[in-house]
């Protein structure tokens, strides 16, 4: 794994420790940062092994869609 994204990790674990300590107490937040947090790691995973994550398949498909033609 790459330098950035050994740091876009550490940063989502920080970000999960944050997510645990603030939202202990309210099981639908708690569940949706670690949803979210889950859905970040998944994409480095995907970065990881030289694969494009979903979203950025979409966002390159749309950008082709609305491209004017020459």
């Amino acid at each position: 794994m790459s330098r950035y994204l050994e740091e876009a990790a550490q940063l989502l674990r920080k970000s999960a420790e944050s997510n645990e300590q603030s939202y202990h107490s309210s099981p639908s937040w708690l569940r949706e940062g670690r949803e979210r947090i889950a859905r970040e790691f998944a994409v480095l995973a995907a970065i990881d092994k030289g694969l494009l994550p979903a979203e950025i398949v979409q966002d390159v498909l749309a950008a082709i869609a609305n491209r004017p033609t020459a």
